[in-house]
């Protein structure tokens, strides 16, 4: 399976909709009839100046023509195609190109069911677990098979005895009737008490409904970018935005009070905002980096709430953790955007190669917010390099994922664990570059992070996590982290997959699931 995108359905649709022959485009795109036929039929790909032309003369915007939506369809192709449910009958990979330009929204409907199924599956672990180590449940299980024992035993006692006393019949009717009233109570509590936890999820979960939104805007929302280069001037005439400007600008502008705490009264967090009484309390062990990350998301909360809402009412986001979810996000970018100025922050990183470090000093920010901006400059004539972001915890688990890079990242479980985002946890804080390639010959930049956070004194518990961020090796010669990897030597890559459930690499002594039917192919061939 090639890296390819199909897109030619798009190009072909919209030229036929508005009523352009083939041969007017492609002289208006500077193309031979013929090429731009191959392209319609996704037998060439496009991008660049011959992209901005095509878009241009069809008059859609050019990030319409990107290929996200087929990439991450193709992606999660990819990954429900190496599921076991179908070692039987095996899904051929050659064909998803094709399944997708002819009938993309039956594909996007099969997934949707694959979700579901795999959305069951986890519900059926999680209430197995329950009912092993649940109190409640192990007692009420155990109530209930009691009752049908008692009810069981009567019953054959009545099937056994037809000449039973009246006395003792009724004896035993009344011992029926109140195992019965008690098998009823039982099976009711315990359905009681399942409904009011997590027994059931949407399809979708709001982690999903948010992923996708970020993907299908290619993490670029140009009215959160205006919304925050129109709130700059206002917090700070000068263009500092340090922690006592964010303060001030909260306390003078919107009433809000702000209080520095000891540590010892936040668990976890170091943050808190209150928006009943107005307040806004920092732990005096926040990292300064944290404290103005969250002094400029508060005023992003109140004052880019309706651009937020317009975005959210564009997406399809179906329940309201999903948008409560995809608004914290939201609020998020605002923020970035807000403390790293689009035009200024780009110029900074080509100046600086990308060296996430010497951005963090320009800009006083931490890791894993100066990776976050880097994912986002996708403004169409002033782009970044497309970066894809994973973050992991220490386990394993998969907490944040986007990509533009090209790279498929694994929506339904962990991560290669060939990965530098698993190897920076043998050496924390300190930054591992890696030079990958994978089964279908694409070769990428790999940088990875481990870092802790929490903020107290001795015995405070820490989180560890990882994050990583890395892009295609034909954009490695802008990134300082590549300087010293023999990229020009395609032997020295590390052989990686996506997962383990997914790599046809059968030499991998690190698989943690043999190969499935469907991976025995390699993507590449």
């Amino acid at each position: 399976m090639t890296r390819q995108a199909p897109i030619g359905h798009r190009i072909r649709g919209r030229r036929k909709d508005i009523g352009m022959t083939q041969n007017a485009l492609a002289k208006t795109a500077g193309i031979s009839p013929s090429y731009l036929n191959l392209i319609e039929h996704n037998r060439r790909s496009i991008g660049g100046g011959l992209l901005m032309r095509i878009a241009e003369a069809l008059n859609i915007q050019p990030h319409t023509l990107s290929g996200s939506e087929e990439s991450r369809l193709l992606s999660d192709l990819s990954e429900a195609a190496s599921d076991p449910v179908f070692r039987t009958t095996p899904i051929e990979r050659s064909e998803f190109p094709s399944m997708i330009a002819a009938a993309p929204g039956m594909i996007a409907a099969f997934l949707s069911l694959y979700r579901a199924y795999r959305s069951g599956l986890d519900n059926v672990d999680a209430l197995s677990e329950r009912l092993s180590h649940d109190p409640f449940l192990t007692e009420a299980s155990h109530s209930i098979l009691t009752r049908i024992t008692s009810i069981r035993s009567v019953a054959e006692i009545f099937n056994d005895y037809d000449d039973l006393p009246n006395e003792q019949r009724a004896r035993f009717n009344a011992t029926l009737v109140r195992e019965s009233q008690r098998l009823a109570e039982s099976a009711t509590e315990i359905f009681n008490f399942l409904e009011r936890g997590d027994a059931g999820r949407p399809a979708t979960s709001p982690a999903e409904e948010v992923d996708d939104l970020l993907n299908d805007n290619a993490n670029y929302f140009p009215s959160l970018e205006d919304q925050a280069a129109n709130m700059r001037p206002a917090i700070d005439p000068d263009g500092g935005l340090f922690l006592t400007d964010l303060i001030n600008y909260l306390e003078s502008h919107h009433k809000i009070r702000v209080e520095r705490l000891p540590s010892e009264e936040f668990p976890t967090g170091g943050f808190e905002w209150d928006q009943k009484t107005k307040t806004v309390r920092f732990s005096r062990a926040l990292p300064i980096t944290s404290a103005r990350f969250q002094a400029a998301r508060t005023i992003c909360s109140i004052e880019a709430i309706d651009a937020i809402n317009g975005v959210l009412d564009k997406a399809s986001i179906s329940s309201d953790a999903g948008r409560h979810r995809a608004t914290e996000a939201l609020v998020s970018y605002c923020a970035a955007a807000l403390l790293f100025p689009y035009e200024q922050f780009l110029a900074d990183a080509r100046t600086f190669r990308h060296d996430i470090e010497l951005l963090q000093q320009r800009y006083a920010a931490s890791w894993e917010q100066i990776c976050h901006r880097l994912t986002t400059l996708r403004r169409t004539g002033s782009e970044g390099i497309p970066f894809h972001l994973l973050r992991t915890d220490i386990a394993g688990n998969i907490s944040k994922r986007f990509s533009a890079s090209g790279l498929q990242l694994p929506r339904y479980g962990g991560a290669c664990p060939r990965w530098a985002v698993h190897e920076a946890y043998l050496a924390p804080e300190r930054v591992i570059p890696q030079f990958v390639r994978l089964p279908d010959t694409s070769e990428y930049l790999f940088v990875a992070r481990a870092l802790r956070t929490g903020a107290g004194g001795y015995g405070v518990p820490q989180s560890v996590y990882s994050v990583m961020i890395g892009c295609d090796t034909a954009f490695a010669h802008d990134v300082v982290y590549a300087d010293g990897l023999p990229l020009e030597r395609a032997d020295s890559a590390i052989p990686v997959g996506i997962s383990c459930r997914q790599c046809p690499r059968a030499d991998c002594r690190q698989r943690a699931y043999e190969m499935s039917d469907t991976a025995l192919v390699s993507p590449g061939a």
